[in-house]
């Protein structure tokens, strides 16, 4: 009994026999890797570029050159909220017909920003 139980230990401590963080990891940043890239807002904004990464299978986002934040998943589609002081919610814009995202709206302090992807 004792060698059973050391074994299943074994197995949940070394990721046998169930998935892998590893390989979520890699799942979750191929699917991220859509939003990732630089990205331009309108003259006039308060925000000049935002730049979207991937890390472990995270997405950040850093407004220009102030830091970058996490930026967790919404339940709409394509929406992040973002953990900065702000807690701008983004909403990434696809082109209809390749679905290639083109540009994202960003909700933050009762105003809503656009930007365009480089």
């Amino acid at each position: 009994m004792k060698t059973i139980l050391t074994m299943l230990v074994g197995l949940v401590l070394f990721g046998m026999g169930t998935p892998s963080n590893a390989q979520t990891t890699v799942a979750d940043s191929a699917a991220l890797n859509v939003y990732a890239g630089s990205y331009t807002f309108g003259s006039g904004s308060p925000i000049q570029k935002f730049t979207v990464t991937t890390d472990k299978g995270e997405l950040y986002g850093e407004a220009d050159s102030y830091g970058k934040n996490k930026l967790i998943k919404q339940d709409k589609a394509d929406t992040f909220k973002s953990t900065s002081s702000y807690g701008s919610v983004i909403t990434f814009n696809r082109d209809a017909t390749s679905k290639a995202v083109t540009g994202f709206s960003m909700a933050i302090e009762g105003s809503t920003l656009t930007a365009k992807k480089d």
